[in-house]
């Protein structure tokens, strides 16, 4: 799994994590320890690449039966 992670912090002390490039959680995993280190996740949005993944691997499992 490769991807990017870019962090921005704001004027105001606000973190923005944004994952580029890692199709469905995997991104979650790949923030997991940098959220944990700066303490409480006020809110998370998901791109269109975090349910790409699993769209795919429900067609594949509908196909198969």
């Amino acid at each position: 799994m490769t991807g990017e992670i870019e962090i921005i912090v704001s004027a105001d002390g606000q973190v923005t994590i944004d994952v580029k490039g890692v199709q469905g959680a995997g991104c979650v995993g790949l923030t997991r320890a940098i959220e944990e280190a700066l303490g409480s996740v006020e809110s998370r949005s998901c791109k269109v690449e975090f349910y790409e993944q699993a769209e795919e691997q429900e067609v594949l499992r509908q196909s198969e039966r």
